[in-house]
């Protein structure tokens, strides 16, 4: 059977029955739903968003001031995908506690302090020169190309840098917890795919997105 055909299964029946029936459509794939309390993740997302908004009001209003060399935003961006790098590397770890957790940090977290909107409407604001400053045309579109330039640079170098920290504490992390675990335990299929999940098809080179 190809993956592109569906299974076709009486949602009514007792799960047995589907079970079954799945067997017999599909013979050598097993029905395992993977069952997640959608709870705890919802709870996490919550929490953490709120905590990221709150970071991201706070750290523009930090950088926000006459005369101020770089746009606060920017370091809004750069600290969203800092973290957001870290968890990267970090996310076997962060399973291996809860699914919910890693759900909170990348979505919630995140995905609440950096801010697309806020980036796009200063790069329109560049680009079609709203605050009325007096220079020409191809200054507006020097200025929106320069918002957009460093926004992208900052953000892909704060991701990077995420990583390699990430990298070195989940090296740091591996290492405490083998030297903290007694001589003769067994550790858990589950545990050790989940740990090593983050090194698992890593592609070589700088930009290393996995």
């Amino acid at each position: 059977m190809s993956s592109s055909e569906v299974v076709s299964v009486p949602v009514e029946e007792p799960i047995e029955v589907v079970e079954e029936l799945y067997e017999e459509q599909a013979p050598g794939l097993s029905l395992k739903p993977v069952c997640i309390f959608i709870g705890p993740v919802i709870l996490s997302l919550v929490f953490f968003s709120m905590v990221g908004v709150l970071v991201r009001v706070h750290v523009n209003r930090l950088f926000s001031y006459p005369g101020v060399p770089v746009f606060g935003l920017i370091w809004v961006q750069m600290l969203g995908c800092f973290i957001m790098g870290m968890a990267m590397r970090l996310k076997g770890v962060l399973l291996s506690y809860s699914p919910a957790l890693n759900t909170g940090i990348t979505t919630g977290l995140c995905g609440s302090i950096t801010t697309f909107s806020s980036w796009q409407l200063l790069v329109f604001q560049e680009f079609f020169n709203t605050p009325r400053s007096d220079h020409s045309q191809f200054r507006n579109f020097l200025g929106g190309m320069s918002v957009l330039a460093t926004e992208l640079g900052c953000s892909v170098a704060a991701i990077r840098l995420g990583q390699m920290i990430g990298d070195e504490v989940r090296i740091a992390y591996n290492y405490l917890s083998a030297r903290n675990t007694p001589a003769g335990t067994q550790i858990s299929k589950v545990e050790t795919a989940m740990l090593s999940a983050e090194t698992s098809g890593r592609r070589d080179g700088w930009l290393a997105w996995d």
